[in-house]
């Protein structure tokens, strides 16, 4: 169960994880596209991205932007400044700042030239009234032949631009985590909000081995102290105690001597526990030994059901269990308050758990393959709860009492 509950909250904590990824990620989106002004995105956007016409029969933008630069390669180079003016012409294509390759660099000139060439071929006898005039022609006809040259070069790229770049994508990189991690949280606490919170009969006795639930329920054998002649009965099994209606009698006459070991029966331990209002951890636990020393068991009791969520809590019920290493199995009973005991909405819920016994001076016995412990409850105290006087355990002692069958 254990191995369950870890797997399926790692499974709860994956998914949280991937579904508040691609939150951040869609929400992150939509706030740069939505929200952010597009001049800071546009900013240092490179020209390649720029709109154009791949056949070059309409000049765009792109096309206007890269004769702007010829225009200034070709007064470099009547300066006589030759590579001032291709590390000039370079960096305004976004060759040298790494948004564009010398490849991608040559075919915006290459468009550009032919959208030129055919802007002024259509308009004939005078090529200078459109977006490019013939020096805008032979302007980016010299780029491109100069940007042919140099294609296979690998560009140089400033140390500074690599730092800011990479400072801004961590940057980024760490505010998406962040606002990652901000909509995992709040999906996890949404999903611990809506797990249903566990009911008394998923809880078990801390150091006991979990109830077989598949085993067979078998009827109990109760016993009854009579004071005025020392001796007790055990009750013949009684009806099933979750049927509508159906509230079995915990005691009823037979004679069977209290405290004495059946036949062929050995007392071998003897552990007394005592719950009390307001230990909401009552968790009791002791081992039973062979006379040898060898571990053959343990045997326990712990809070079992409660009914307020207000601390300290009102228990209705206490889980009271035999843990046989034999067959390694767990054989409990659940001893309910009368309140709880005529309830059968609680009954029912805890009818998983094991055996249910009404609470009240007396013995009952849980059987095992090889041991049979009575468990005496003495010195009963109950308090009362909507409007019933025996609500819920203010008081009670236990006192098992083991014995190891022939």
């Amino acid at each position: 169960m254990n191995d369950a509950s870890g797997f399926n909250r790692w499974f709860i904590v994956t998914v949280a994880l991937v579904v508040g990824f691609l939150i951040g990620i869609a929400c992150a989106a939509y706030l740069a596209y939505a929200w952010v002004p597009a001049d800071i995105i546009l900013r240092d956007a490179p020209p390649r991205l720029l709109r154009f016409d791949p056949a070059g029969e309409r000049p765009d933008y792109r096309d206007v932007y890269v004769a702007r630069v010829a225009a200034r390669y070709a007064l470099a180079l009547q300066a006589e400044q030759p590579e001032a003016a291709l590390l000039q012409a370079q960096q305004a294509l976004g060759v040298t700042t790494g948004d564009a390759t010398p490849l991608e660099a040559l075919a915006m000139a290459r468009s550009a030239e032919q959208a030129a060439r055919n802007e002024n071929a259509r308009e004939g006898a005078d090529p200078n009234q459109g977006w490019f005039t013939l020096a805008d022609q032979n302007n980016l006809a010299l780029l491109a032949e100069r940007l042919e040259q140099v294609k296979d070069q690998k560009p140089v790229i400033a140390q500074s631009v690599i730092e800011a770049r990479r400072n801004a994508a961590l940057f980024g990189g760490v505010l998406l985590l962040l606002w990652i991690a901000l909509l995992t949280g709040l999906l996890l606490l949404v999903v611990n909000w809506l797990k249903p919170a566990p009911t008394a009969a998923a809880a078990a006795p801390v150091g006991a081995p979990r109830v077989d639930r598949e085993a067979e329920v078998r009827p109990a054998t109760v016993v009854n102290v009579n004071v005025g002649d020392g001796q007790a009965a055990v009750a013949a099994p009684a009806a099933a105690p979750t049927e509508p209606g159906v509230i079995p009698t915990l005691y009823s006459p037979s004679p069977v001597r209290v405290g004495s070991p059946l036949p062929g029966e050995s007392l071998i331990n003897t552990f007394h526990a005592v719950y009390e209002h307001g230990n909401e951890n009552f968790d009791e636990g002791f081992q039973i030994s062979a006379t040898s020393g060898e571990l053959i068991g343990e045997c326990g009791a712990s809070v079992a059901d409660r009914v307020s969520l207000t601390s300290p809590s009102r228990v209705t019920a206490l889980a009271i269990w035999t843990f046989d290493k034999n067959d390694f199995h767990s054989t409990t009973k659940v001893m309910l308050t009368p309140y709880a005991y005529r309830n059968n909405v609680m009954r029912s819920k805890l009818a998983a758990r094991g055996e249910l016994v009404q609470a009240g001076p007396g013995i009952f016995e849980i059987a095992t393959s090889t041991l049979r412990v009575e468990v005496e409850v003495r010195n009963l105290q109950l308090l009362p709860l909507d409007g019933d006087p025996d609500g819920y355990f203010q008081r009670a002692e236990l006192e098992f009492r083991v014995y190891k069958k022939p």
